[in-house]
């Protein structure tokens, strides 16, 4: 009997630990930004490779969410945190390793490939403008995506 629940014990274990290892945790904390018409980052906030989780406000209440990223040719990606397809469950990206990864369906999109889709499946691209040490992102941009949140 010891033996069985000790087996059974162990089983529950490996299943918890799988589970965690891939199912994502929680949505990736994002950076609050405001502005009256454009949001700015600091361009040296952004280091290669590492997906940064931002959001603003809407007059409605809504959180719009976006992600910028410095690919490895030191070019800016910047994408909304929804993706073309499965945007309708509203769960977006979270970051790993490099890459972000659909946490509906799972695919993944290394930062230097972040815009390029897989199927239905790719990050929504959005318009970010670098102006000298800033990367500066429309508000009008962000609310045109709305529907995606």
């Amino acid at each position: 009997m010891r033996i069985r629940l000790i087996g059974a014990a162990a089983a529950v274990a490996l299943v918890a630990g799988a589970v965690l290892i891939v199912v994502p945790a929680g949505r990736p904390r994002c950076i609050e930004l405001a502005g009256a018409e454009t949001l700015s980052v600091p361009l040296k906030s952004l280091a290669i490779g590492v997906p940064r989780f931002f959001c603003m406000d809407d007059a409605r209440g809504a959180k719009l969410r976006f992600v910028l990223a410095r690919g490895s040719d030191g070019r800016i990606r910047s994408a909304y945190d929804a993706c073309r397809q499965c945007y309708k469950y509203h769960e977006g990206f979270t970051p790993s390793g490099g890459d972000l990864i659909c946490r509906f369906c799972g695919n993944h999109y290394p930062v230097d490939h972040m815009t390029k889709g897989k199927a239905s499946c790719a990050p929504v691209p959005l318009d970010a403008q670098v102006s000298g040490a800033t990367v500066k992102v429309k508000r009008a941009d962000l609310v045109e995506g709305r529907s995606l949140f």
